[in-house]
């Protein structure tokens, strides 16, 4: 079972990831080699990032063939970045756009999939800056311009839910609760998890 833990920087995702296990937490990575520059082409930036995508997910993989479960600090398939970017008016759609045929194909070769369960947390912007000031550990200091991501955020996911019903949740669970769930019997993967048509019919439920 693959669990994605997602929300806006200073949500705290890494906190709550963390305390469900080090061994089953799979954090963010380090970006492989060097990002394409800013006037680098979309189909340039699309590639690279779906390849960054595509190495968390099998790590994702691996966590799980080991322990039973993967919990992932934000989605491996995190193109909703791109998407959420443009639709808060800071990039255009062009790098979004040049992904989705790659995450087709990606998904199409297993290489990327959907998670079995989403847990999704919504945080006032108040508290947020509140959780920011408190963590002297991370500068975030692209902080305002994620808390404006917030509501295209729950957009994505808001759709996401509409196409796995079940498996999207707005909030974080009980960690004691979720770790006794898991470690009784850690629920079976979606045999859809690489269905290409459930991609198809998520991005068709996008807010234009």
């Amino acid at each position: 079972m693959i669990i994605v833990v997602e929300g806006i920087s200073a949500a705290g995702k890494s906190t709550y990831a963390r305390l469900l296990g080090e061994a089953t937490w799979v954090p963010e990575f380090e970006e492989e080699g060097t990002p394409p520059a800013v006037e680098s082409p979309a189909e340039e930036k699309a590639a690279y990032w779906i390849a960054h995508n595509e190495r968390r997910f099998a790590r994702a993989l691996e966590v799980e063939a080991e322990h039973g479960y993967a919990i992932c600090d934000t989605d491996p398939f995190k193109s909703h970045f791109d998407w959420c970017m443009a639709r808060a008016g800071f990039t255009t759609m062009d790098v979004f756009n040049a992904a989705m045929p790659m995450a087709r194909a990606s998904f199409g070769a297993e290489r990327l999939g959907f998670a079995d369960l989403y847990l999704v947390k919504r945080i006032a912007p108040e508290v947020a800056r509140r959780q920011k000031e408190g963590d002297a550990t991370r500068s975030r200091s692209n902080f305002e311009t994620h808390l404006a991501l917030q509501p295209h955020l729950m957009d994505w996911f808001e759709a996401l839910a509409q196409v796995l019903p079940g498996r999207v949740e707005f909030g974080f669970r009980d960690k004691d609760a979720l770790l006794a769930e898991l470690n009784k019997k850690a629920p079976e993967a979606s045999p859809r998890r690489f269905d290409v048509s459930l991609l198809d019919a998520l991005l068709e439920r996008l807010p234009i």
